[in-house]
């Protein structure tokens, strides 16, 4: 009974965070069967999604055995073991491969990590971003303009003359 009593609890600080969400919790086995539908502007609380999941914005815990989407911004922990795509982020998201079409402020980790801007770090076999203001650990990284670090068996700064480094790469 005290472990349901502190959920409620839980549940009920975090609608301080959110407001104007009608929706704390969201199951999905596929997109159009998504309960709440994914034309919901705002999700804030957990996610949970068998096949694919996909929702406007996105503020908390999104958990998917395959793809979660999220149409703008993501804010919070994204972890499937497939695919993970939004396209802004704050937090982090864990995944076989990730993708943020605009920018990330936080952390990557797949084997394939794709960022617009990254403003944080990405750590996986394949790390490619159009900016990169962090840190990005990998086999191969690439990064077409990068203030920061890359640590990797192939590192890859296009806009610079000398642009491919083994190991470690510097740009600033």
């Amino acid at each position: 009974m005290k472990k349901l009593v502190m959920a409620f609890a839980i549940l009920c600080s975090a609608s301080a965070f959110c407001e104007g969400t009608d929706y704390y919790v969201a199951l999905c086995a596929w997109a159009p069967g998504q309960i709440p539908s994914a034309s919901n502007p705002i999700l804030c609380g957990v996610r949970g999604t068998l096949v694919y999941g996909d929702c406007m914005r996105m503020d908390g815990l999104d958990l998917a055995v395959g793809a979660n989407r999220t149409r703008e911004r993501f804010n919070g922990l994204g972890i499937a073991l497939v695919y993970n795509y939004a396209n802004s982020l704050a937090g982090v998201e864990l995944g076989f491969v990730n993708v943020v079409e605009r920018e990330s402020y936080g952390l990557q980790l797949g084997a394939w990590n794709y960022a617009g801007g990254v403003f944080g770090a990405q750590g996986g076999i394949v790390n490619v971003a159009d900016y990169c203001a962090g840190l990005q650990v990998g086999l191969f990284n690439w990064a077409d303009n990068l203030d920061g670090l890359q640590l990797g068996l192939v590192n890859v700064i296009s806009d610079q003359s000398l642009f491919v480094f083994p190991f470690l790469n510097i740009g600033f």
